[in-house]
């Protein structure tokens, strides 16, 4: 029917890998030319949240594309989020969620070795993040550090002592030494 977009006839092409930002533009692009219908979805998920279909799932490109895959991606997540037209945010998105990842493992590395130094059990360590959250630091702090507000509420000299501490407690450290 002359109502349909041409491109609703083409084969959909859904790429869920990590790729930098400029290289889901290149794809949207190559795709485009060779007449294919490209989006990029992401995702935030183990294997068993892919078995289970949980886990988070980040998608960008047109909105028609969006709306054509959507019941299938869906089906394939428990949290299906349409970032908007722009096609590489999805990528951009992930690679800001897989910096978080890898810094809260490595600084949690650094904790457990720290406990094991002190001779604490590691999980006694891990059981202070039950009543002391540090998301909130991403809540509260980090939202001013977005909006452009970077006035200390930690001074640098005191985060400095605090650091020179920890790796004077004789562990293996990775992430605070820098």
């Amino acid at each position: 029917p002359a109502a349909l977009r041409p491109w609703t006839l083409l084969p959909l092409v859904i790429d869920h890998t990590t790729v930098s930002p400029s290289g889901t533009r290149a794809r949207f692009a190559a795709c485009d030319a060779r007449g294919l219908a490209f989006l990029h979805a992401p995702i935030f998920m183990s294997p068993q949240a892919a078995r289970d279909a949980t886990g988070i799932m980040l998608c960008a490109g047109p909105q028609d594309r969006f709306e054509r895959a959507a019941p299938a991606l869906q089906a394939m997540t428990g949290t299906l989020k349409y970032v908007g037209e722009r096609v590489d945010r999805a990528a951009a998105l992930k690679l800001f969620g897989n910096a978080m990842i890898l810094t809260i493992c490595a600084g949690l590395s650094d904790v457990y070795r720290m406990a094991r130094a002190l001779d604490i059990d590691p999980t006694e360590a891990h059981a202070l993040f039950s009543t002391f959250n540090p998301a909130v630091t991403i809540q509260l702090r980090g939202a001013k550090m977005a909006q452009g507000d970077f006035t200390p509420s930690f001074e640098t000299t005191m985060a400095r002592k605090d650091v020179r501490l920890m790796t004077e407690v004789g562990a293996e450290l990775f992430v605070l030494p820098a």
